[in-house]
């Protein structure tokens, strides 16, 4: 049904997408803050050796598990993947069963919807400050479960319904190191007025898009709230759509966006996935942690020979925070994940190249993710799309955005992924595409985007890139 205040909100954040110019705060001037509050703030982070027999983080024998005093936060188990009763992998996993609030707070001036970003330290962090959404907290955070203040800004979304909300999805976490993480992304618009705090800055999304293409410094929690934005799911007027176009530079993209072939496209992917939630055959349990046989406990580290990350252990000290001084585990990658988005310009619409993904941690087995999703150790070659994608970055051909992101500091070790949008002709890959690959529009994937734990964490951050 025609929305006309849904349209308008919606109008505002494509043309808020549209504009870099920010009478406010420009692009030079958050740069010089981000780079003033480097400079200024006191990170100490640093690994050390731990026994996991100490009071606060420590090795529980009766439940296998690392974990905290108060047995909040987060808890490292031992997982194992079997099939007909054999295990074919194991692991250690983060098991953190809370939803968390990652939020942000919209508000138009002068006709333009800006968004009001935070500059966040982490401890994982590779580069100290990273732009953030406006709130950032696990319940353990906003339940003040360990004694820190409440997050600032938390009131707005305890009373969310107060305003309008254009975004509220559950979506996954990386499936790979959470047990069925999932975090509520939001965005409210609110007309209050709203005291900005030193920690915090209007920008326009324009401006964050453009954020994306320095290396690590928006933050993977920002890149997954906007990539849920329902761009797609409007019925705009002749007049809204000419006034839309006018704002793209690509006619192919604006294309995808909205006027996609969604249904029939759908139907494909999830008649794909049913048929492996029905007919897999693996299971997944928890087992203790110190039993894993392939995975070995050290002074400084629990590791694998042929692991894709460890878990080490670190002090931390960062000034600003809900609590300053801290120790506790942190997930590091042994290498650099590579993940890719490939697209082709199919009838004067742009199509990406999307596959079906099951991760040991997927909340419901299976998960839509990216064309390509190397991690450490993986074979570049094992597929054909893999092939086709690691030759064609390695000669620089059809490469359109190449960037270093960030995962999430609060739980991995300053780990960052190449991210990689690219161009090939679509007749580069057979038709019909090998099994489990899917063509898919912009209009597709926005409208599969806004149903819970469906579009995978790496595959949401690699739509968050494009830009209009």
């Amino acid at each position: 049904m025609y929305n006309i205040n849904a349209n308008m909100s919606l109008m505002r954040l494509i043309e808020s997408w549209a504009t870099t110019e920010n009478p406010f705060n420009s692009t030079e001037e958050i740069l010089s803050w981000i780079n003033e509050k480097n400079k200024d703030v006191n990170v100490e982070i640093k690994k050390i050796p731990y026994d996991y027999t100490g009071e606060n983080w420590h090795y529980d024998p009766e439940k296998g598990e690392i974990r905290n005093k108060a047995g909040s936060f987060f808890q490292i188990k031992g997982l194992q993947k079997t099939i007909d009763g054999e295990v074919v992998h194991e692991q250690p996993i983060i098991i953190q069963n809370e939803i968390g609030y990652l939020g942000i707070i919209c508000k138009e001036f002068d006709g333009v919807l800006y968004f009001l970003m935070q500059a966040k330290i982490e401890p994982g962090n590779v580069n100290k400050i990273q732009i953030s959404p406006t709130i950032q907290a696990t319940k353990s955070n906003f339940m003040q479960a360990h004694g820190g203040k409440v997050p600032a800004y938390l009131k707005y979304f305890s009373n969310k319904h107060n305003y309008e909300i254009i975004v509220d999805q559950i979506q996954s976490e990386q499936s790979s190191r959470f047990l069925g993480k999932r975090n509520r992304n939001i965005i409210i618009v609110v007309d209050d007025e709203i005291e900005v705090l030193e920690s915090h800055k209007w920008m326009t999304l324009g401006q964050i898009k453009y954020f994306m293409s320095y290396d690590n410094l928006v933050n993977m929690d920002t890149r997954t709230v906007i990539s849920c934005i329902p761009f797609s799911l409007r019925d705009f007027s002749y007049k809204e759509l000419s006034h839309i176009r006018s704002l793209f530079k690509k006619e192919v993209f604006y294309n995808s966006v909205f006027f996609g072939n969604s249904g029939s496209e759908i139907n494909k992917i999830y008649q794909y996935m049913n048929e492996i939630k029905m007919l897999d055959r693996s299971e997944i349990r928890l087992v203790d942690l110190y039993s894993l046989d392939s995975w070995h406990k050290k002074d400084d580290e629990i590791s694998s020979k042929n692991g894709a990350f460890k878990v080490v252990y670190c002090d931390i000290e960062i000034e600003g925070r809900e609590v300053r001084k801290w120790q506790q585990p942190l997930f590091e990658a042994t290498g650099q994940s590579t993940f890719g988005l490939i697209y082709c310009i199919d009838n004067n619409v742009q199509k990406f190249l999307i596959q079906t993904k099951s991760e040991v941690g997927c909340f419901d087995k299976i998960e839509i993710g990216p064309s390509v999703q190397l991690e450490p150790g993986d074979n570049p070659n094992s597929t054909l799309v893999d092939a086709l994608f690691t030759y064609n970055l390695e000669h620089n051909k059809g490469v359109e955005f190449s960037g270093l992101f960030s995962e999430e500091g609060g739980r991995f070790y300053q780990e960052q992924n190449r991210n990689v949008i690219m161009q090939i002709q679509k007749s580069d890959l057979p038709d019909p595409l090998p099994d489990g690959y899917f063509w898919a529009d912009f209009q597709t994937l926005n409208i599969l985007i806004q149903f819970n734990n469906c579009l995978n964490i790496q595959l949401r951050n690699l739509l968050s890139i494009l830009n209009i």
